[in-house]
C-alpha cells in the first residue's frame, strides 16, 4: 500500500481524544484548554479561572460568553477585547473598564454606546456627560433602545482595520507583529503568510489556531518547531503528516504518540532507517496529486469519523 493509504488506515484505527487539556483543575467539558481552574465549556482558551462559554480567550477571570479576548476580568459578551475590566457587550476595546455596548474604545471608562473614543469618561453615544447625568442614564437604561441607537451610530462612523503596533502587515486584528501578509487575529508574530488565530508565530505559512515556528499547513496546538501538514500537535519538532502528537520529534505520518522519536506510521525506527524511509516517502508524495493536503485522502463522509 502507498503511504497515504497506510496513513488513512492508521487514522481510522487510532482512538481520538474527546477533550484535550493541560494542567487544568475542575474544568470538565473544556477542549484545548490549558492552565485553568473552575471553567466550563470553553474552547481553545487558557489561563482562566471561574469562566464559562469562552472561545479563544487567554488570561481571563470571572468571564463568560466572550471570544478572541486576552487579559480580561468580569466581562460578558465581549469580542476582540484586550486588557479590559467589567465590560459588557463590547467589541475591539482596549485598556478600558466599565464599558457597556461600546466599540473600538481605547483607554476609556464609564462609557455607554460609544464608538472610536480614546481616553474618555462618562460618555453616552459619544456625547460627554457629567458623572451624575451618566449614572442616571445608566440606571434607567432601556436595552432595546440602547442597542438600536448604538447600531445606528456604529453605521455612521468609519471602522479602522485594527492593525496595532505592527510594521509591514496586511490583514486585520494584528497586534505587536512584523512582516505578516494576509494574517488575521495574529498577536506577537513575524514573517508569516496566510495565518489565522496565530499566537507568537514565526516564519510560518498557512497555520491556524497555533503557536508555531518554521511550520507549514498546521492547525491546532502550539509550541512546535518545523512541523508541516499536522493537526493538534503540542511541543513537537520536525514532525510531518501527524495527528494529535505531544512532545515528539522526527515523526512522520503518526497519530496519538507521546514522547516518541524516529517513528513512521507509529512504528519506531533507528535514526538512519528513519531518514532513509522518509526520503522514499517524500519521493512518492511528490508524484501524488494528493500530496500537500493532509485530509485529501478522505471523502467528506469519512472525515467526520476522525475529527474531534
Amino acid at each position: 500500500m502507498s503511504f497515504l493509504s497506510d496513513y488513512k488506515k492508521l487514522l481510522f484505527s487510532t482512538p481520538k481524544q474527546a477533550l484535550t487539556q493541560w494542567n487544568c483543575e475542575n474544568s470538565d467539558y473544556n477542549v484545548w484548554a490549558n492552565h485553568s481552574k473552575n471553567s466550563y465549556m470553553t474552547r481553545g482558551s487558557g489561563w482562566m479561572k471561574d469562566c464559562f462559554y469562552l472561545y479563544w480567550v487567554y488570561h481571563a477571570l470571572d468571564v463568560s460568553d466572550c471570544a478572541y479576548c486576552e487579559r480580561i476580568e468580569l466581562c460578558y459578551e465581549c469580542v476582540d477585547c484586550n486588557r479590559c475590566y467589567n465590560c459588557d457587550f463590547c467589541q475591539d476595546c482596549k485598556d478600558s473598564n466599565d464599558l457597556v455596548y461600546s466599540y473600538d474604545c481605547t483607554g476609556c471608562k464609564n462609557c455607554l454606546g460609544c464608538i472610536g473614543l480614546v481616553k474618555k469618561e462618562f460618555c453616552v453615544f459619544n456625547e460627554q456627560k457629567t458623572k451624575e447625568e451618566y449614572e442616571a442614564i445608566l440606571k434607567n437604561k432601556n436595552s432595546t433602545q440602547i442597542v438600536s441607537a448604538f447600531e445606528d451610530l456604529k453605521s455612521k462612523i468609519p471602522h479602522r482595520d485594527f492593525i496595532l503596533k505592527s510594521e509591514n502587515c496586511v490583514g486585520n486584528h494584528i497586534e505587536n507583529s512584523q512582516n505578516c501578509f494576509y494574517c488575521f487575529d495574529t498577536v506577537r508574530s513575524r514573517d508569516g503568510i496566510y495565518n489565522f488565530n496565530g499566537y507568537e508565530n514565526i516564519d510560518s505559512v498557512d497555520c491556524s489556531f497555533a503557536k508555531e515556528e518554521l511550520s507549514y499547513e498546521r492547525v491546532g496546538g502550539g509550541w512546535n518547531f518545523n512541523c508541516d501538514y499536522g493537526l493538534f500537535l503540542m511541543n513537537c519538532v520536525d514532525c510531518k503528516f501527524c495527528f494529535q502528537l505531544q512532545d515528539c520529534k522526527n515523526c512522520f505520518g503518526c497519530d496519538a504518540l507521546h514522547h516518541k522519536r524516529f517513528c513512521i506510521l507509529n512504528k519506531e525506527y533507528s535514526e538512519e532507517e528513519y531518514f532513509k524511509k522518509t526520503a522514499e516517502i517524500w519521493a512518492e508524495l511528490k508524484n501524488s496529486i494528493e500530496a500537500g493536503d493532509l485530509m485529501s485522502v478522505f471523502e467528506d463522509s469519512e472525515y467526520a469519523g476522525i475529527e474531534h
